[in-house]
């Protein structure tokens, strides 16, 4: 018996903590959901500013909608609307118990649609706040509760007001006060009775009651009015003379006038807000647990301030570029459709996007495809630096003078008749990596795969933030970019930042922080750092890719750049349908993509669009910053004197000889034994 009682004792505690619990979970988001509510009823737009803090964006204007307080509005505007959709309204916490049960029990025994009915204002505030429409059990039991804790955070009069001010009247028109000036050209605080009861009753369907649509809706629009008003006579809140002088301005026909409202702001914000909006929603959703239309709702209404990462000369620029005309080329399969491209630019030092262009030619919608952070492409010879050079260099497999025979080779790769991948140029015989950087040769790469293999490549890969590989790719493939995906410029750029920032990635962001309207932080933006190879890898990476700018046979040749050291490297997929430019400077990382949605050959005169867009943006992005290279790490790097031919040190008989940059304890230990 004292044993049972014990049992019964620690039940009892053990349900007595889960109650607490449960207690203390739900007064968190009741506290969430009220701080969100509480910022939203501003019913403000959000501002955005760039590095320089000048205002580049203002999220919700292109929404048709001015605030008015209570106060401004004749009496009878308001309680039309509490008499047609909530004639309990003063005397409810937030949900009509007599309406609801009855709802329910309609769904229940009648088997209607599972909406219930029955939604109070302070529901459809809800609603309108969270933005969620969805019909089902779950959704309308937490509106339920959320409509108690909304009526214990704010006043009747606040949750009507802001009811009023953010409901939708018509075609991209919200609030009363705009919806006023849309059907009678005039403010809210002037309508009359009969042009109040008209409003609240097309609050159920405002496209249907439209009296400038193309159907005939005066009938339908007066028994609607009608309707309104019989209800508000028989609730008390007009009297008779009142209620008699309205249906007589109703059955004269009702003087509606559209107003001229105009809206220039459309919503199209450039390409790089547009990210920062798409990442901003994610980070909200996660941190308040809310669905993505909400934490949206919430950007739009909640008149925060937003600290965007662009740098606008920067982004000005990569749009002057990608909007001229030049780069436009015409589908052959396709009269209707043109060549794409995206552009990239990073700080690589904080990690933060300061450039963003997600196509070609003159932005025409808002929060459409951004190829700069949606595109997945293949990526051809761009991703050579990052599946083989960091690796193999990392784990000193290789080094810039290592000598590897550039002849055609067939590959065992896990297939029966193996792997033989070709050179676009001549096969060049024994050279060094630096050489096969330069002209970017494939069968040196792919022996070099070989060595490190796969595996340990997607292994840094990731670590440097691309997230698109799979287990298909775990093959010598992945040398030359023949992936089973591809990956997109956004998750390029943050991975040719990690070499240009010595070996640490930073995850790539495009706002810093959101404060809300009292100007408290409401999010800041943690970025992930990881350290993922040394400063003097990274040296050595630096000053291979080089190569391919200042060599004689380079890929990269036209986007050398003035007094400042420029890496950069090509990437050209398979029948010509991807072109990519990867490269950094002491400055930025740019990563570009050029090509056609839907892959086909481009052509472009026998040159790299993706090249020439990024040389001519870098150029103009530098033209007035100082001279610089790249840092030497004060440890960890040997500089010697290399023959080209044998990649061993250099005697005093060896022709062409060059100083080159190894990581301490790897350079070459012999002379030349050629010459």
């Amino acid at each position: 018996m004292k044993k049972l009682n014990k049992i019964l004792k620690i039940v009892f505690i053990i349900f007595i903590l889960i109650l607490i619990i449960c207690g203390v979970n739900s007064g968190i988001c009741a506290y969430k959901w009220q701080t969100l509510a509480k910022s939203m009823i501003v019913n403000n737009p959000s501002i955005v500013y760039d590095t320089d803090e000048n205002i580049i964006a203002t999220l919700g204007s292109e929404r048709n909608q001015k605030n008015i307080s209570l106060s401004k509005l004749p009496e009878y505007l308001p309680n039309a609307y509490i008499a047609i959709e909530d004639q309990r309204f003063y005397k409810h916490s937030g949900v009509d118990l007599k309406r609801t049960t009855a709802a329910i029990f309609t769904y229940i025994f009648k088997h209607t649609d599972s909406s219930f009915g029955g939604s109070t204002i302070t529901q459809q505030l809800v609603k309108n706040l969270t933005g969620d429409n969805s019909s089902t059990i779950s959704r309308k039991t937490n509106e339920w509760i959320r409509a108690f804790e909304l009526e214990f955070a704010l006043s009747k009069k606040d949750i009507l007001e802001t009811y009023l001010n953010i409901i939708y009247v018509g075609p991209n028109i919200y609030g009363v006060e705009m919806g006023s000036q849309y059907y009678f050209s005039k403010n809210a605080s002037e309508l009359s009775l009969a042009e109040s009861a008209f409003l609240a009753g097309i609050n159920n369907s405002p496209n249907s009651y439209n009296p400038f649509g193309e159907k005939d809706n005066k009938e339908k629009i007066y028994n609607r009015t009608k309707t309104v008003l019989n209800k508000m006579h028989e609730l008390k809140y007009i009297d008779e003379t009142n209620y008699q002088n309205a249906l007589k301005e109703l059955d004269n026909g009702l003087s509606f006038k559209k107003g001229n409202i105009k809206n220039n702001n459309k919503g199209i914000y450039s390409y790089h807000t547009d990210a920062l909006i798409s990442e901003l929603i994610s980070d909200i959703s996660k941190k308040e647990n809310i669905s993505k239309n909400f934490a949206t709702n919430y950007l739009y209404m909640s008149g925060s301030k937003i600290y965007s990462t662009q740098n606008s000369s920067i982004q000005k620029q990569i749009e002057k570029t990608f909007n001229n005309g030049r780069y436009l080329i015409n589908s052959k399969n396709d009269t209707k459709t043109t060549s794409q491209a995206a552009m990239i630019i990073i700080d690589q030092s904080t990690g933060y996007v300061v450039g963003c262009v997600g196509g070609l030619g003159n932005k025409t919608i808002s929060r459409g495809f951004n190829r700069a952070t949606q595109a997945i492409r293949q990526t051809g010879s761009a991703s050579k630096p990052l599946a083989v050079l960091v690796p193999a260099i990392s784990k000193r497999i290789i080094t810039p003078s290592t000598i590897i025979d550039d002849t055609l080779t067939t590959f065992e790769n896990g297939t029966k008749d193996g792997y033989s991948p070709i050179n676009y140029n001549n096969y060049l015989g024994n050279i060094t990596v630096r050489k096969a950087v330069e002209t970017s040769q494939n069968i040196p790469f792919v022996k070099i795969m070989e060595k490190i293999t796969p595996k340990t490549s997607i292994k840094y890969m990731k670590k440097m933030g691309i997230t698109t590989l799979t287990k298909k790719d775990n093959n010598l493939n992945l040398a030359l970019g023949g992936l089973d995906k591809g990956i997109s410029p956004l998750e390029m750029a943050s991975a040719y930042a990690t070499i240009a920032n010595n070996g640490i990635y930073i995850e790539p962001i495009f706002f810093t922080k959101v404060e809300n309207y009292n100007g408290d932080i409401f999010i800041t933006n943690k970025q992930k750092h990881k350290k993922v190879f040394s400063p003097s890898v990274a040296f050595v990476i630096k000053k291979l890719l080089i190569q391919p700018v200042i060599g004689n046979n380079g890929t990269a040749t036209y986007c050398r750049i003035n007094n400042i050291e420029t890496a950069a490297k090509t990437g050209t997929t398979n029948d010509n349908f991807d072109r990519w430019l990867c490269g950094f400077t002491p400055y930025y990382t740019a990563v570009s993509w050029y090509g056609f949605d839907m892959s086909e050959t481009i052509d472009f005169n026998g040159k790299n669009p993706a090249g020439l867009m990024w040389a001519e943006v870098m150029k103009n992005i530098h033209y007035n910053l100082k001279s610089a290279n790249f840092e030497r790490p004060i440890l960890g790097v040997e500089e010697v004197t290399i023959c080209p031919k044998s990649g061993l040190l250099a005697n005093k008989t060896c022709k062409n000889t060059y100083k080159e940059y190894f990581v301490s304890g790897t350079a070459p230990k012999k002379y030349c034994d050629l010459h």
